[in-house]
């Protein structure tokens, strides 16, 4: 995936709001999803122009879970008022940015665009976190 994020943390949070029933909490962790995965994308965006010089077609990670059910419509049209169309994995792999050399052995499970970036040299800003109030919420809720 070359558009890699943190959504598990605001699915469990959200997941845990509706199992107690609490929809304040559910609303506070929905209101804030697209606009964190818009900033993912900006990220991933720049970084795909500082490693390739232009914009590569994206894979994005998502999980089957009850906020992207409950916000893909909201996401969809995110992703679609920011230039992007729905294309297969076949056909974004075929860009020959795929093919790139991909050097990184570590813990972390990276995107592939930091894979390339360390590969290539590039430096890259450090990588937007979600919402503070959301990991500190999400350690004691």
């Amino acid at each position: 995936m070359t558009i890699d994020n943190q959504e598990w943390i605001f699915a469990a949070l959200y997941a845990r709001a509706q199992d107690r029933g609490d929809e304040t909490t559910a609303k506070r962790v929905r209101d804030a999803y697209i606009p964190y995965m818009e900033t993912m994308f900006e990220y991933y965006e720049d970084l795909s122009i500082r490693v390739f010089g232009r914009e590569i077609p994206q894979v994005l990670l998502l999980h089957a879970n009850q906020i992207n059910a409950d916000r893909f419509d909201a996401l969809a049209e995110m992703m679609t008022g920011r230039g992007y169309s729905y294309i297969s994995l076949e056909q974004a792999l075929s860009d020959e940015a795929y093919r790139s050399p991909d050097t990184y052995i570590g813990p972390q499970g990276l995107s592939w665009l930091l894979r390339w970036a360390k590969a290539a040299d590039v430096q890259v800003p450090k990588e937007p976190r979600e919402p503070q109030w959301l990991t500190e919420l999400f350690r004691t809720y």
